[in-house]
């Protein structure tokens, strides 16, 4: 009966344990404001995020859609890029 139990709380942990540790596949957190974004959307058919970093330091950042996140771009100060997409909704940009 110990045994049972023992095992019982053994497997209860590991599971509880992974639930944990388990995190999001994209648990970044969003990109601070002074990585200006601009979201361009046309109802339908795509969108997309014009993105450019005003922070006095270089950034790692990239775009997230309702899909997932997509590649990171190492952004120096003034610099920018735009993403488009024709999958999804736009939800935020975020550092990497």
């Amino acid at each position: 009966m110990k045994r049972a139990a023992a095992v019982g709380l053994a497997v209860a942990g590991l599971g509880l344990s992974s639930l944990v540790t388990a995190a999001p596949a994209s648990a970044n957190g969003t990109a601070p404001a002074c990585v200006k974004r601009n979201v361009y959307t046309v109802v339908g058919r795509y969108w997309e995020v014009s993105v450019r970093n005003t922070c006095g330091r270089t950034m790692r950042v990239r775009v997230v859609g309702s899909f997932g996140p997509f590649d990171c771009h190492t952004l120096k100060d003034g610099a920018g890029y735009r993403h488009h997409s024709e999958w999804g909704k736009y939800k935020r940009v975020e550092v990497c």
